[in-house]
C-alpha cells in the first residue's frame, strides 16, 4: 500500500471535490491496486442508483421440502410439473414495463458457527435459477413448465446473486419463478424486484402452487426495498410511506369476493 500512496492520492485530487475522500480516514474506503485485488476478492458487485421512476420491492423467501421443485433435466410431464411447485411471484403490470430482478442467496463469504469457507462457497450457496414465464388470462400461477411460455431464463450458476432484465407488456400475467437446480435443495432467498413504475399500477404478489404448502408462512405481498423507498422522502411525508407500508397486507387483491 505504501508504495502505491502517492499514486493514489494523485488519483484521489483528480476527482470532483464531493467525491474526494480521506484515504487514511477509518470509514471503510480504501483503494488497492488490480494485481492484489484479483487475488483476494472473486466478485465485483456495482450498485445501481435506479431514476425516480422506478420502484424497488423484496419478497423474503426459502425452498423447503415442499416447493424445491428442481429444474427439469428432461421434457417430462412429471419433471415439468414438480418445476412448478417452486417458489413463484406473480407480476401484472398496468403498461408496458422494464423489470430487473435480482435473486439473493446468504453471501458465502460470512461464518457459519464461527468457521469460513473458500469460494466457491459451495457448503452455503446453491446452484441455482430465475425463470420469467407469460400465463394465459385464465392462470394466476404456473401449473408446470412450458418453454412455449418461457419469457426469460437465467443461467444456472452458483453466486450470492442471480439476475436478470426483461420487458413485460401492459394487461398481461406473468409469473418469476426461483429455482434450484436440483430438487429437495434447501435454503433461503431473497427476490427484488425493480420497475420503472409506480407500486400502484404494478399488481404483485408471492402465489402458490397447489403442492407448495407454504402459503401460510410466507408473507404474499412484498415490502419496500429501503433503499429505493428513500427516494419517495424527497416527494411524500414520512407518515404518508409509513401507513402505506402497514396498509400493504390489508389491501384488496382480485381474490377478494364480495359486492362491489
Amino acid at each position: 500500500m505504501k508504495k502505491y500512496k502517492d499514486v493514489f492520492l494523485k488519483y484521489i485530487d483528480s476527482l470532483p471535490p464531493d467525491e474526494q475522500f480521506d484515504l487514511d480516514a477509518d470509514d471503510g474506503t480504501f483503494m488497492m491496486c488490480y494485481d492484489e485485488w484479483k487475488d483476494i476478492f472473486s466478485t465485483l458487485f456495482l450498485n445501481i442508483d435506479f431514476p425516480e421512476d422506478w420502484t424497488g420491492v423484496r419478497f423474503s423467501s426459502k425452498w423447503v421440502k415442499s416447493n424445491s421443485g428442481g429444474i427439469p433435466n428432461a421434457y417430462q410431464k412429471d419433471l415439468l410439473e414438480r418445476y412448478a411447485t417452486n417458489p413463484q411471484f406473480f407480476i401484472r403490470p398496468a403498461y408496458d414495463t422494464q423489470i430487473m430482478f435480482s435473486m439473493t442467496q446468504t453471501g458465502g463469504r460470512l461464518p457459519v458457527n464461527g468457521g469460513y469457507f473458500d469460494y466457491p462457497f459451495g457448503e452455503t450457496l446453491n446452484y441455482a435459477a430465475v425463470g420469467v414465464f407469460k400465463l394465459n388470462a385464465s392462470q394466476n400461477y404456473l401449473p408446470a413448465f412450458d418453454k412455449n411460455a418461457l419469457h426469460f431464463m437465467s443461467p444456472i450458476k452458483r453466486e450470492r446473486e442471480n439476475s436478470g432484465r426483461c420487458t413485460l407488456e401492459a394487461g398481461c400475467s406473468y409469473v418469476i419463478v426461483c429455482s434450484p437446480e436440483l430438487a429437495g435443495t434447501l435454503g433461503d432467498f431473497y427476490l427484488s424486484i425493480y420497475f420503472n413504475q409506480a407500486l400502484r399500477d404494478m399488481e404483485i404478489k408471492r402465489v402458490f402452487h397447489p403442492n407448495d404448502k407454504q402459503s401460510t408462512r410466507e408473507q404474499v405481498l412484498p415490502y419496500f426495498i429501503p433503499e429505493e423507498a428513500e427516494k419517495l422522502t424527497s416527494q411524500t411525508p414520512l407518515w404518508k410511506i409509513q401507513l402505506v407500508k402497514e396498509s400493504l397486507k390489508y389491501m384488496m387483491t382480485d381474490e377478494d369476493t364480495g359486492p362491489v
